[in-house]
């Protein structure tokens, strides 16, 4: 329901989003341009098709983005890669970055139509979302159609935390639909996994940021600003908002009786801005300047003005210190890494919250200066200046601090690959009807569903009749799904009619695939089938993959009991299930498989089955619900069979082994 009104919501802001795109082109013309990619109607080229598809909003995300793809791309140089964004800065970035080695694109607006068509032009393997963006729509249907999502370099701040526990029934499905939260710190991991992250799937990886390389045209720009100013001492008010440059400007005009040789590189974050910043110095009285007019720079010059981008990084070498925009007005502040890689020292107000692990680190180490105006503002550039030694000393221990950050790249890769390599891929029919993997099956139409062609594995209630069935190299189960109970009696076989994709075999077959993933121990699948039966009804088929040498645990109760060690394999199995989220309403003694294994000889495998009703979902009372149920079945059994190897006294080794597997998941360790 959550995601209906959402939808609905979004049909009524796209109108107004065009009038907003519309009114941006007037300063930016890039903004009224490419209007079908945000349609989700630029045709994707085949190449760029079945890869990783990579999001990142603005400049700061695809800077983020940028060591990543380079990683990913020596990996595994044929992988396609599909980079999308959704500003022209941001946009011309990627090009200048990575030319026509990816394919680049705006991403669409957040409605089902445009998404659906964007993913299916793609076809991705693999989505990932940069920091924060969690669009609703683009997470579920990608998730729905079998692409692993992964949010990337995630940090979630305290406010932002708040919005989100808001919404919760609209938060904890996008949380469900990633597969991994590789995230910046551990502030970000607790505050997503308090809105419903499963532990097992929240990694802290670091921030990408650190590893982010400088741009070839870097060094060059240095000696050009450096020839260009002359030499003089400058610092630089980078990113700063509305409210914050009137602040700034004080500042300098304060500056100009002690020290009237600092120049002052005024930096607004946004572009449609540089003409209002640009009025707000013509009435300052100060001597002014645009970069973008590349005059000579007059000696009396006290402010540049640089409207046009790309180029902080360079200006934040050549500085004596950094005031850090977005934190004078409540905005939450800017990632201060740039700065911190060149040894600056650095200024901040007090709003830091997008970025209050970052800030907090320099706080601690003492190389972040706070100011809440423009008298303190201007004290501590002054004191840097007069004491450069001082300055040189606050810079230092934050270029230490980010030297000692490093490493985001190899951490978040890792994973990325991990998943990659255990998530089988998924193949459909022309119709729909019939989905296969195909590392098991060549073709949706070589899927053995005809029970004629197998040998009956046993017979069950509920869901009936299993078969072996062969196909090649593979022995495969062939389950045909019934309905229990009374009304299973009267239907037998028959579903009421839902979407293919959110049907009885084909929502097992992708959750099945989505755990492998995670190298959990389930069955694979081989191929789903949905069967017309009647106007308003369906029937449906699963194959799966036989477990060697196993049988279920049922089975080996009434030969003979278990040790401690297996039932602690038992508990660890479903405790690394729960661990990451995995809801299985259904869990039973027949429904757990157990076999020898040379390699924990004590212990054996133990596999999870039959997830007809499993489910990805926050942790809540569902996990105590699914082992009071398996309890259930192994007392029932033991009431209604006289050959029964199970006793109470078993239960707490089963718990053992369920609270190593959860704390393994949910240490630093375990991560």
């Amino acid at each position: 329901m959550a995601l209906r009104l959402y939808s609905a919501l979004m049909h009524l802001l796209r109108g107004a989003a065009w009038l907003v795109l519309w009114w941006l082109g007037r300063r930016v013309p890039a903004y009224r341009e490419r209007w079908p990619e945000r349609r989700g109607r630029a045709p994707v080229p085949a190449s760029a098709r079945g890869g990783v598809l990579i999001h990142a909003a603005s400049m700061g995300e695809v800077q983020a983005a940028l060591p990543l793809l380079n990683a990913l791309r020596a990996a595994r140089p044929d992988l396609p890669v599909v980079f999308t964004c959704t500003s022209p800065t941001a946009s011309a970035r990627i090009v200048e970055a990575c030319g026509a080695t990816v394919h680049h694109a705006y991403l669409p607006f957040d409605t089902p139509g445009a998404v659906r068509r964007f993913l299916d032009a793609a076809d991705p393997r693999l989505l990932v979302v940069m920091e924060t963006e969690l669009w609703p729509h683009l997470l579920t249907l990608a998730q729905a159609r079998g692409t692993a999502v992964v949010l990337a370099n995630g940090r979630l701040s305290d406010g932002s935390a708040r919005r989100y526990r808001r919404f919760g029934p609209l938060t904890r499905p996008l949380l469900s639909a990633l597969d991994l939260l590789l995230v910046q710190d551990e502030a970000a991991r607790a505050r997503f996994e308090a809105l419903g992250a499963a532990p097992a799937r929240v990694h802290v990886t670091g921030n990408l940021k650190v590893d982010t390389a400088l741009t070839p045209t870097h060094t060059a720009l240095v000696a050009q600003f450096g020839t260009w100013t002359g030499g003089r001492p400058l610092w630089v008010a980078a990113s700063t908002h509305e409210g914050e440059e009137a602040v700034v400007v004080d500042a300098a005009r304060r500056l100009q009786a002690d020290a009237p040789d600092l120049l002052l590189v005024l930096v607004p974050r946004h572009p449609q801005r540089f003409d209002a910043v640009a009025a707000l110095l013509d009435a300052s009285g100060l001597c002014w300047q645009r970069r973008s007019a590349a005059q000579p720079m007059a000696p009396q010059t006290a402010v540049l003005l640089a409207d046009t981008m790309g180029e902080l990084t360079a200006w934040m070498a050549l500085s004596r210190a950094v005031f850090m925009g977005g934190t004078l007005v409540p905005v939450g502040g800017h990632n201060p890494l740039e700065a911190m890689q060149f040894g600056v020292p650095l200024l901040a107000g007090p709003a830091r919250f997008n970025f209050a692990d970052a800030f907090d680190a320099l706080a601690r180490a003492d190389a972040v200066k706070s100011v809440h105006d423009a008298d303190s503002l201007a004290d501590a550039v002054l004191t840097w200046h007069l004491d450069p030694d001082a300055a040189r000393a606050v810079g230092e221990r934050g270029r230490a601090l980010h030297a000692r950050s490093g490493g985001a790249t190899g951490r978040t890769v890792a994973p990325l690959l991990a998943l990659l390599d255990r998530r089988p891929r998924r193949q459909a029919s022309a119709d729909g009807c019939v989905w296969v993997d195909p590392g098991l099956l060549p073709t949706p139409a070589q899927a053995p569903f005809d029970p004629t062609t197998g040998t009956p594995a046993g017979h069950g209630s509920g869901r009936g009749t299993v078969w072996w069935q062969r196909t090649g190299d593979h022995v495969l189960l062939l389950r045909h799904y019934r309905r229990g109970g009374l009304v299973g009696r009267l239907i037998h076989d028959r579903f009421l009619r839902e979407p293919r994709g959110r049907s009885r075999a084909m929502a097992e077959f992708a959750l099945l695939q989505r755990l492998l993933g995670w190298d959990l121990p389930v069955p694979r699948p081989a191929a789903a089938r949905w069967q017309p039966a009647g106007p308003l009804h369906y029937r449906a088929d699963i194959l799966v993959q036989r477990l060697d040498g196993a049988q279920d645990l049922s089975v080996t109760l009434q030969q003979r009991p278990l040790r401690a060690e297996e039932w602690q394999a038992v508990g660890a199995a479903i405790g690394a299930l729960h661990a990451h989220g995995v809801d299985h309403a259904d869990l039973n003694c027949h429904n757990l498989m157990h076999a020898p294994d040379e390699a924990a000889p004590a212990a054996g495998r133990v596999w999870i089955i039959d997830f007809d009703r499993g489910a990805v979902r926050a942790p809540g009372p569902w996990q105590a619900a699914n082992l009071e149920r398996l309890r259930r079945s192994l007392r029932k059994e033991a009431g209604r069979l006289a050959r029964w190897h199970w006793a109470e006294d078993d239960w707490p080794a089963l718990l053992a082994g369920y609270q190593s597997a959860a704390a393994a998941f949910t240490s630093p360790a375990g991560r």
